[in-house]
């Protein structure tokens, strides 16, 4: 059955069509294979011992006299001081040490220190008068825009607010002025009520597999009050390294070494919606690209009914 669907947070329109994955074809998947690497490796600069051809270090993490993730200035940065027009900085937050490693096999520790490092860089950042918004990402694999495989993500700071997340708050904004609610704390009681979507209820973070997504099969993590990134507690971050440990192993169970992009929207400055905005992640899988329907027409097609997908990685 096919049905369309609206994602409210971003008016994105989804048409449900899960017959579309059994259409024939002769053409192979070009896709990223999962090899089998080192702990070290000789010629990356990311890699633990190598850090001469690596950019100056801008903050660690050490387990006694070696560190186990670092960040670092980004050798090829989208934005600097030489950008005309906007401020900002660019950083490679390298996840783990382990050149082996990726979200798929790493520990609850090395999450834990992760998010330590995403706190401590993003802070850094959003202090800064002149920055309106930072944004956390992650490419995982060359389908997702990864041009090394060593373990990684990215942190950018900003003298502005994206289109995006822009556009969210206005209909956070809306929603609010119509329904004098939140639209974070509707849509959460209503996943709850429901429990067809839900994979991981948790303290402080509410796991979700969205009504209604351009992308098929994406997961959102998001903050169940109005909490600030730079203002979670220790547990609430042990809990976000639970959630990502336990998350990309369902994922890599049912679907395999799949590329994704990791997204962190967190709370623009200087535009007043502390109260309405919840800060969340999304977990983008690029298994599929957009087709000629989709780019002409600003319509998105799902192979994938979300209720499907959330029984398969579901956990506790």
């Amino acid at each position: 059955m096919k049905d369309v669907r609206i994602d409210l947070f971003s008016g994105d329109m989804v048409i449900s069509a899960p017959n579309r994955s059994s259409r024939p074809t002769d053409i192979k998947p070009i896709m990223d294979e999962e090899e089998v690497y080192d702990v070290y490796d000789l010629n990356c600069p990311f890699c633990r011992g190598n850090e001469e051809y690596a950019a100056e270090k801008t903050f660690e993490i050490s387990n006694g006299s070696e560190w186990v993730c670092r960040s670092i200035y980004n050798k090829y940065p989208i934005i600097d001081e030489s950008c005309e027009g906007i401020k900002g900085n660019h950083e490679v937050m390298i996840d783990t040490y382990r050149h082996n490693g990726s979200f798929y096999n790493m520990s609850e520790k090395e999450f834990n220190n992760m998010f330590l490092m995403y706190k401590n860089r993003y802070k850094k950042y959003i202090d800064d008068e002149d920055i309106l918004y930072v944004s956390i990402f992650k490419n995982f694999l060359k389908k997702a825009g990864a041009s090394l495989i060593h373990p990684h993500s990215q942190i950018i700071s900003m003298s502005m607010v994206p289109k995006d997340v822009r556009n969210e708050v206005n209909i956070l904004k809306e929603y609010y002025k119509n329904e004098n609610e939140s639209l974070y704390k509707s849509t959460i009681e209503k996943e709850l009520s429901l429990n067809e979507r839900v994979v991981y209820n948790g303290n402080k973070f509410i796991v979700l597999v969205p009504y209604a997504s351009m992308y098929s099969n994406e997961v959102r993590v998001v903050c169940k009050d109005s909490t600030k990134f730079e203002n979670l507690e220790n547990d609430n971050l042990n809990e976000l390294a639970y959630i990502f440990k336990n998350l990309f192993e369902k994922i890599y169970k049912i679907c395999g070494y799949m590329p994704f992009n990791l997204c962190m929207h967190s709370h623009p400055k200087n535009i007043d919606c502390s109260d309405l905005f919840n800060l969340h992640f999304h977990v983008i899988p690029r298994k599929y690209s957009f087709g000629g329907f989709e780019i002409s027409n600003g319509i998105y097609v799902s192979s994938t009914l979300p209720e499907d997908f959330a029984k398969k990685i579901i956990f506790k």
